[in-house]
């Protein structure tokens, strides 16, 4: 087990400016307002990008999933454990708790999955985190050790509408009871071809980024007027057509220059998803913060260089 201490997270892909990255273009498809930390991080390489957000975060449904929130949020100071599934969970998380705790509940034992999300629950809670070292899923957590001590204890999720049920799971095998905070929703990005053609602005992207199985599905529902707008229509004759066999679907039949590209993930599970909706070559970052994103690529560019020269 990993605590958070009371400095800044700081990401080392703002080091001094490098080429490393000098002959990729990517494709930056976090949300909004996540994504200017990653684009920094990969320009700070030589990497040109594309702004592309797929999701959009939006605050919860309302009616009764509302009144199920507020009845949570009114009886956090009888949670044993709160639990921050991601950056985004913290940020709606913390917003809905100081509605109605102008100081955050004493005693009780934040948790957070991975370094990023645990950073900013102890910047924007003021306390201690635990987070499994070295861990960015839920499985992860489960197995580290912070989750032991569970039975006949209280533990609030904090995530967004309609996440897997791996952790919930896990706690009440251990004997603990789960109330789920979701505190947003991730909502599909939708654009014209107009739309995307100014975002493409005729570049061609050579590496992709997704962070979660729905992210990947909507970059796969784009992936044709993607790639019409980014006028690669030169690199779709020059390659061999694929068996039927071979493509699950048309969606995946057009998109096969982007279902070939590069694809960055923040962790295997999103991997194994990629793989099973075409993606040829996914990578596992280790991670879903900027500096994990830029390694994995910067990693695979020298792969790609060295290969030039055998």
């Amino acid at each position: 087990m990993t605590r958070v201490e009371n400095s800044a997270h700081e990401h080392d892909s703002h080091a001094p400016r490098s080429d490393s990255l000098a002959n990729h273009c990517v494709l930056v498809t976090r949300p909004q307002d996540q994504q200017a930390e990653l684009i920094s991080a990969f320009e700070s390489h030589g990497a040109q990008t594309i702004a592309l957000p797929l999701l959009q975060i939006a605050p919860p449904s309302a009616g009764e999933h509302a009144a199920t929130l507020r009845r949570s949020l009114l009886e956090l100071d009888l949670f044993d454990t709160l639990i921050f599934i991601s950056t985004n969970a913290v940020r709606a998380g913390v917003a809905a708790i100081e509605d109605y705790w102008p100081q955050f509940p004493v005693g009780i034992q934040v948790v957070a999955i991975g370094p990023s999300t645990a950073a900013l629950a102890q910047k924007l809670l003021c306390c201690e985190v635990a987070v499994a070292a070295g861990g960015v899923t839920s499985e992860d957590l489960l197995s580290s050790g912070v989750l032991d001590n569970l039975k006949g204890k209280r533990v609030g999720i904090f995530r967004g509408e309609g996440g897997r049920d791996t952790l919930a799971e896990g706690i009440r095998d251990r004997g603990g009871r789960v109330d789920y905070f979701e505190v947003y929703r991730r909502l599909i990005c939708d654009y014209t071809q107009d739309e995307l053609e100014a975002v493409m602005s005729g570049k061609i992207p050579t590496a992709l980024t997704a962070t979660s199985g729905e992210s990947l599905a909507a970059l796969l529902a784009l992936a044709p007027r993607l790639e019409a707008a980014s006028g690669d229509r030169a690199s779709i004759a020059s390659r061999p057509e694929r068996r039927a066999a071979d493509t699950p679907n048309r969606s995946s039949r057009l998109a096969l220059p982007l279902l070939e590209m590069p694809l960055i993930v923040p962790s295997d599970r999103v991997k194994e998803l990629a793989l099973a909706l075409g993606f040829v070559q996914p990578v596992d970052a280790g991670g879903a913060d900027a500096s994990a994103f830029v390694r994995a690529l910067v990693k695979l560019a020298g792969k790609e260089s060295n290969a030039g020269l055998d």
